[in-house]
């Protein structure tokens, strides 16, 4: 397993305690040129038939699109509703990448979508919706 990190990406240290705590299991990275979330899949991450679990993926997507949104949008967002297709297994030394596109803009609902890919590969489609959160800093890490 390599742990090499790609060109262009950073340490992120989210804000929230929960994703925090994530990070404790292995770094966070982003890459702000396009606002990409990422990780090393690690063995900490899986679940008994050695593939990351299911709710590492689905926490991974739920942070990067709030941050991503966040970012963007310059609005503190709180996810009201997601949806989750696993497509493919992602495996212990995997560089998992988190791509948000945001839909659809509004005054208080924002929809948007992440896939989590490894290469181009994708291995998690998301849907969700976000309420836009009166904050006194834009923020939104999970």
């Amino acid at each position: 397993m390599t742990d090499t990190v790609p060109t262009g990406f950073e340490p992120w240290q989210p804000s929230s305690p929960f994703m925090t705590h994530l990070a404790d299991l292995g770094a966070l990275y982003r890459r702000d040129a396009d606002s990409v979330l990422a990780m090393r899949v690690a063995h900490a991450h899986t679940n008994m038939h050695s593939i990351a679990h299911g709710g590492l993926l689905a926490t991974l997507a739920d942070s990067a699109l709030g941050y991503v949104i966040a970012q963007r949008a310059h609005l503190s967002v709180v996810t009201v509703q997601m949806s989750v297709e696993y497509l493919n297994p992602v495996r212990p030394g995997d560089w998992l990448e988190a791509h948000v596109r945001i839909d659809k803009q509004g005054k208080r609902l924002i929809y948007a979508n992440c896939l989590l890919q490894v290469e181009d590969r994708v291995m998690l489609k998301a849907n969700a919706v976000f309420a836009v959160r009166a904050a006194p800093i834009p923020a939104s890490d999970g």
